[in-house]
């Protein structure tokens, strides 16, 4: 009986035994799938890229952000060489460091740089571990390609921010009030004249200060550290390099350093000294100009053209009219009685306002006293700062009017003379036009014998119907209008423009028109070039107003960054930190940085203009000049382009304007240098077309232009839109083709987009 239990009893244990394991078995099974999930979330999720690679640098496995980083799927990598994601150049290294890496079976990080499949460029940071025993390599990925861009944008705004302090003449400085102590960038030490590497303290920059206001501006310096006020002040220095005196503008602020508990003096110090001689100018220019007016011997009335009132008058014009100053200024001019005739109502003044020119030969004025003066009146309307003003000019021709009157008294001696007079005159009858008599000069010019004059009317070598001339004539009897315009046909068959200077004559006790004629065909061509002129010279002055509106714009984002800098400044000034107030300086710098590239070129357009009234060619040494352009442009870019220039000239000398030919070539080869490698060459070929004109081809390996933008670069304040991190305002061009067709020549622009850009320019020249 207990044996047999006893059998029972471990038949039982043994079935318990079988359950147990296999349960234990499935427990198990259940805890490895459960880790295995959990580590492929780990993989998915963890924000560290990583990849398994073979020997061979094939790619095994690798995570979701992994496949995301280099801008594809899982799928897609297994089986790729994870050297196709790295740039030739620097793949002998990466597989060279591999190999350490397995014989060292030792972790290791390395810094590279990644293709994606986008081709975007990443800079990461990759560490490697080798795995020995499935032979395989575990690379993490860190991107750090922000990073790197930081680095590099940081570089380049502190590059940027010296070369602004350079061209600006603008430099800055840092005063320790606890110390004494001064720090002066750069270009301030040029500007002071002080050598580098000097410690100085607040009594060097005193030594600076021009002798006569340095106790001033030692006062003034004082009291704002003294105070804690901003330091604002424009004063005379005395460069320590030269003697040279000259003038800045100094602004800081006082700011707190929380680290070290030391008040300092920060600001900026701008060389003024070109802006304040050009103020100079101007104030003479108006003062001669000034002069002028003051002491002419000719009456001058200043009007405004939109309302009529006088706004002006000169002493000269006072005198001759008998008013005085208060009398005539203010007043619209068709209330000043003296003028009835010459205004007298608002629909004369409309008319010179429409035409905004008339002229009156003789015209009797009735002066204060009751004294009748002849004169002649001339007005013209002119834009001065961009309003319109008439101004008249008064001059007294009673002088003349009494020699006509005598002339008249004496008409018998006068046709005594008719026939000596070396200019064409013709005797006519103001009721029918019908010529009575001619001078031997008139046969001459007319090519009709006396015979034939004598029978012919006004209308007979006149181009003007009968009508017309009929109502030009009858201007002499309702105004006294002496003087015309007609044009006249020669016997020849030619026309001619003339001007007819009339006056009566009583002869035999009837009153004729004699008729003194003169050929002003080249006079009105003259006048016609001064109309066109004129109109250009609107032309111009509307492209000054475009300009001047675009560059307020442009100015307009960078000075409303520094105003609003500074007024959170002088808000915040005592509760911001160091840091804070810093970064705020920064962002001042930078934009004062763009708005002084702007008035750079705004300075090279004014010179440009300034070029169109006073163009001025010689002869000068052309390929000297264009060896010595490079050889400039390459010194300061500071870099070892090769610049090869192949010259078929056959003279030494061409007929050119020589600073405009530098302003050309100066700014083709910049770009050329500085949108070019140095180990990508530059070609400059110049060869003469057809003994009457030179090509220029300017040849380089850069970054090219987008097709299409090439027909906007010259057009002002254009630039392509892969410049990139190169400086530049998108003036240089627009200048360039001006410059261009002032020589009357012609630019082409090609290029292809990283392969280079050609630039072909043809001027004609006189040996």
């Amino acid at each position: 009986m207990i044996e047999a239990n006893s059998k029972r009893i471990i038949q039982e244990l043994k079935s318990r035994n079988i359950e147990l394991t296999i349960q234990n078995r499935q427990l198990l099974l259940e805890k490895s799938e459960l880790a295995a999930q959990k580590i492929n979330i780990f993989h998915e999720t963890f924000p560290i890229a990583y990849y398994i690679i073979n020997c061979d640098s094939h790619i095994v496995e690798c995570s979701s952000n992994g496949a995301s980083l280099l801008g594809t799927t899982n799928n897609a990598l297994i089986g790729l060489n994870f050297g196709e994601f790295i740039p030739v150049k620097n793949l002998l290294e990466f597989n060279a460091f591999l190999q350490i890496i397995k014989g060292s079976s030792i972790q290791n990080s390395y810094d590279i740089e990644l293709t994606t499949y986008e081709k975007k460029q990443l800079f990461v940071h990759l560490t490697v571990t080798f795995i020995e025993k499935e032979q395989h390599y575990l690379v993490t990925i860190l991107d750090n390609t922000k990073n790197e861009q930081l680095k590099k944008k940081f570089l380049e705004n502190e590059i940027v921010f010296k070369e602004v302090q350079r061209i600006g003449h603008v430099g800055s400085y840092t005063f320790n009030i606890s110390t004494s102590q001064l720090e002066l960038s750069e270009e301030l030490r040029l500007i002071f004249g002080l050598k580098e590497n000097v410690p100085l303290r607040f009594e060097s920059w005193l030594n600076v200060v021009h002798p006569d206001d340095r106790k001033r501006i030692e006062r003034y310096a004082k009291e704002c550290i003294v105070n804690h006020k901003s330091f604002r002040k424009e004063y005379r220095i005395m460069r320590k390099s030269d003697g040279e005196i000259r003038w800045v503008d100094g602004w800081g602020e006082i700011v707190f350093d929380d680290k070290t508990n030391e008040f300092s003096l920060i600001g900026v110090i701008q060389d003024i000294t070109e802006r304040k001689l050009s103020l100079k100018k101007i104030q003479n220019s108006e003062t001669r100009s000034h002069r002028i007016f003051e002491s002419s011997k000719e009456g001058i009335l200043i009007l405004d053209a939109i309302s009529g009132q006088i706004t002006d008058a000169n002493p000269f014009l006072m005198e001759l009219l008998g008013f005085n100053y208060q009398e005539l200024v203010g007043k619209e001019l068709w209330e000043i009685g003296v003028f009835k005739n010459i205004a007298a109502s608002k629909e004369a003044f409309i008319e010179l306002q429409n035409k905004e020119y008339i002229r009156f030969e003789d015209m009797p004025l009735e002066t204060k006293a009751g004294k009748l003066i002849d004169v002649e009146f001339v007005s013209n309307v002119y834009m001065v700062e961009q309003k319109k003003v008439i101004l008249c000019h008064i001059r007294d021709i009673s002088d003349r009017k009494k020699a006509d009157e005598a002339l008249k008294e004496s008409s018998q001696l006068y046709y005594a003379m008719f026939e000596k007079n070396q200019a064409p005159q013709l005797l006519i009858d103001p009721i029918n036009g019908d010529i009575k008599d001619v001078n031997s000069s008139a046969t001459r010019f007319y090519g009709y014998s006396f015979v034939e004059f004598k029978s012919m009317n006004l209308s007979d070598i006149s181009t003007f119907p009968a009508e017309k001339i009929g109502e030009e004539m009858g201007k002499f009897a309702l105004t006294g209008q002496s003087y015309f315009q007609f044009i006249h046909k020669l016997a020849s068959g030619e026309t001619c423009d003339i001007e007819i200077y009339t006056s009566p004559l009583l002869i035999g006790g009837r009153t004729l028109l004699i008729s003194t004629i003169n050929n002003i065909t080249k006079r009105k061509l003259e006048e016609e070039r001064l109309v066109l002129l004129n109109h250009q010279l609107k032309e111009v002055n509307l492209l000054k107003s475009q300009f001047i509106s675009t560059v307020s714009h442009e100015f307009r984002t960078p000075l409303a960054g520094i105003l609003s800098s500074v007024q959170l400044l002088k808000i915040y000034n005592d509760t911001w930190n160091k840091e804070k107030k810093e970064k705020m300086f920064k962002q001042i710098f930078d934009a004062v940085q763009h708005t002084k590239a702007l008035l750079d070129d705004v300075s090279l357009i004014d010179e440009e203009q300034n070029s169109k009234s006073f163009f001025r060619p010689t002869n000068i040494k052309l390929l000297p000049l264009i060896n010595e352009i490079i050889e400039e442009n390459i010194s300061v870019a500071g870099t070892n382009h090769k610049v090869i220039v192949s010259s078929k000239l056959a003279s030494n000398t061409y007929y050119m304007d020589v600073l405009m030919i530098r302003h050309i070539f100066t700014n083709i080869i910049s770009n050329a240098i500085k949108y070019s490698c140095e180990n990508k060459k530059i070609t400059i070929d110049l060869d003469e077309i057809n003994n009457k004109e030179i090509k220029f081809v300017i040849t380089d390996r850069g970054i090219g232009i987008p097709s299409e933008e090439i027909k906007y670069l010259l057009e002002p304040f254009y630039r392509a839109s892969n410049h990139g991190a190169i400086k530049g305002t998108g003036f240089g061009l627009s200048i360039v083709k001006r410059f261009i067709d002032l020589h009357k020549g012609q630019i082409l622009i090609e290029s292809v987009v990283n392969e280079g850009t050609k630039v072909t320019i043809i001027l004609p020249y006189f040996q």
